[in-house]
């Protein structure tokens, strides 16, 4: 075989396999059904046609970037995938939720108590506490003129909107006022949440940068 015939024998092989069905270069879409239940396909079509108006992409393989975007949290909450590729167990939203709950609720108790250090290494993200050493984070908590109120008021209708199961945003109102005294106020605020080695921790920076 001459080198012309080998150079061109080797592009071809190359196209095959960039752009063949099961190269690393497929997409995932992503879509709740009637149900609540998240569903994975590499196949687009195999998507049904009432939902296909309701499909996102959420990441693309290897050799691409990825696309996140959210998903329904209502319903009964298991996560499948559909097609050839599914081997993942089935994950219950309703579970990451109520997980995630408990988790916030921690995080405001020790908040509103001011036990800043504890709230820092147990319940801090690793971004947060690379980015605020542990000293600066409880000095900027403790000069702050407003903290949560002490009283039932804290926090209310608490939501979650889960972006994957390692990944949540936890939205609530939060009950602050002056800490020499005063009228109890709400404010609706936002936090992410991230799933690090089994355990639900927040964005220490988001709780510094909380201006009430």
């Amino acid at each position: 075989m001459n080198k012309r015939l080998f150079s061109a024998f080797v592009t071809s092989m190359m196209f095959l396999f960039l752009f063949s069905p099961g190269s690393a270069f497929s997409d995932i879409f992503q879509w709740t059904d009637d149900k609540g239940t998240l569903h994975f396909t590499e196949d687009e079509s195999a998507v049904p046609e009432k939902y296909r108006d309701q499909v996102k992409k959420i990441r693309s393989q290897e050799g691409s970037k990825s696309t996140s975007s959210s998903a329904s949290t209502k319903g009964q909450g298991r996560v499948t995938k559909t097609g050839e590729a599914s081997r993942k167990e089935p994950i219950n939203l309703n579970k990451i939720e109520s997980d995630v709950i408990e988790a916030f609720k921690t995080v405001i108790s020790l908040w509103k108590d001011e036990k800043y250090e504890t709230l820092y290494d147990e319940h801090g993200d690793k971004k947060s506490r690379t980015a605020i050493r542990k000293e600066d984070f409880e000095r900027g908590m403790k000069v702050k003129e407003v903290g949560l109120s002490t009283s039932w008021e804290t926090i209310k209708d608490i939501r979650v909107e889960i972006e994957s199961p390692t990944r949540v945003r936890t939205t609530a109102k939060i009950g602050c006022k002056l800490k020499k005294g005063g009228d109890t106020r709400h404010r609706t605020e936002t936090y992410l949440m991230t799933l690090e080695k089994g355990s639900w921790k927040i964005d220490l920076q988001k709780i510094l940068r909380a201006k009430f």
